[in-house]
């Protein structure tokens, strides 16, 4: 009980993504070989133990069989709710990038900022964040407000100090980056 009142209060978003990050890290494999092993193992012993001790083998049978089907569900279960936290990141990072291109500056003043934090607060993936690198180096080039290329520069220097940039192109991005802010519009 105490176990699910804490759990009322963590941040399921980041739990989400730091899963996700994790399942689609290196070491994936060797994770998913592990669980699947130790499923494996746990419900072998089981369904020995039910048949050992069962006096018909028609009940066993039927045990293992709930217990197998029990485990597929749990497993397709898991499967959808890792799918869906991640599409519903994905759909909103998509709807803040697409909120750029608004005819309207407070729009898109109001999505940078929420791209900025998003990013920031490390909730989205490495291949993600060059996505939004890019969108953002070309609406600075592009964008006519003043304070919406000033907040895309800031969120690009964000994003050079989290070190979300890979080391090729942190080196070709300060210089643009820089002559871009220093542009005359």
């Amino acid at each position: 009980m105490v176990l699910v009142y804490s759990m009322q209060e963590w941040d399921w978003q980041l739990r989400w993504s730091k899963i996700h990050e994790f399942l689609n890290s290196s070491s994936r494999r060797l994770v998913l070989a592990v669980l699947s092993g130790g499923v494996a193992t746990v419900s072998t012993y089981m369904a020995a133990a039910i048949w050992v001790d069962s006096h018909s083998q028609w009940i066993a049978a039927g045990a293992i069989a709930q217990g197998v089907g029990t485990l597929l569900t749990l497993i397709l279960l898991v499967w959808q709710l890792v799918n869906f936290y991640g599409n519903r990141e994905e759909d909103h990072l998509d709807r803040l990038l697409v909120n750029l291109t608004e005819k309207d500056p407070l729009k898109r003043l109001i999505a940078l900022r929420q791209l900025t934090k998003l990013i920031t607060r490390k909730r989205v993936d490495s291949s993600a964040q060059q996505d939004v690198v890019e969108c953002l180096q070309l609406l600075l080039s592009r964008e006519e407000e003043v304070v919406i290329r000033e907040a895309a520069f800031k969120s690009l220097q964000a994003c050079d100090r989290l070190q979300l940039l890979p080391p090729k192109t942190a080196k070709t991005f300060i210089p643009i980056s820089a002559k871009l802010k220093h542009r005359v519009y």
